[in-house]
C-alpha cells in the first residue's frame, strides 16, 4: 500500500514536470516573436512581456516537485557526501521538517492568495493589455501541494532508511 502511494506521488511529480517543462518553449516562442516584431518591423507588442512573465512563473512554481524528485535542489555536498546512507537519511529528516513546514505555509497562504485573486477575477493593471492574473496565482498552491507531496514521499523514504539502514526503493 505505502509503496503504491509513493510510486503514485513520484509518477505525478514526473508527469507534471515533463508536461510543465514545455512551457519554456512557449516562453521562448513569445520572446522570439516580440524580438522579431520589435527589431525587424518596429512594431513591439504590449503583451509579450506579461505573457512571458506568467509562463516562466508557472514553469518555476510547478517544477519544484519534479526537481525535488530528481534530487536537483541545493545541498551542502561537502558534509552530505561524507555521511553514510543512514546519516544522510537522518540529516534529510531533520532538514525536511523545515522544508515541510515551509511548504505547508506556502500551500495555506498561497491558497488564500489565489482564492482572493479568483474571487475578484484579478487582472493586470497594465492598460490596455489588462490580462487576467488569477490563473497564475492559482499555480502557487498547486505547486506547493505538488512539492509538499513529493517532500512527504522523500521524508517517508528517508525515515525507512534511517530506521532500517536500507535504502527505500524509488
Amino acid at each position: 500500500m505505502l509503496r503504491s502511494v509513493l510510486k503514485g506521488i513520484d509518477a505525478t511529480s514526473d508527469w507534471s514536470g515533463k508536461v510543465v517543462s514545455f512551457l519554456i518553449y512557449a516562453a521562448i516562442g513569445v520572446l522570439i516573436y516580440e524580438i522579431v516584431l520589435r527589431y525587424l518591423f518596429n512594431a513591439p507588442t504590449i503583451w509579450a512581456h506579461g505573457i512571458t512573465q506568467r509562463l516562466v512563473a508557472t514553469y518555476a512554481i510547478l517544477l519544484g516537485a519534479y526537481t525535488l524528485r530528481q534530487g536537483g535542489h541545493v545541498k551542502v555536498d561537502i558534509l552530505y557526501n561524507r555521511l553514510s546512507m543512514r546519516g544522510r537519511a537522518i540529516l534529510d529528516l531533520f532538514t525536511a521538517i523545515f522544508f515541510l513546514l515551509f511548504c505547508g505555509v506556502l500551500l495555506w497562504q498561497g491558497a488564500d492568495f489565489a482564492w482572493i485573486s479568483v474571487k475578484i477575477l484579478e487582472r493586470d493593471n497594465t492598460i490596455p493589455f489588462n490580462a487576467p492574473l488569477y490563473p497564475v496565482k492559482v499555480m502557487l498552491p498547486l505547486g506547493a501541494l505538488l512539492i509538499l507531496l513529493q517532500g512527504l514521499a522523500q521524508f517517508t523514504r528517508n525515515l525507512i532508511t534511517a530506521v532500517t539502514g536500507r535504502q527505500c526503493e524509488h
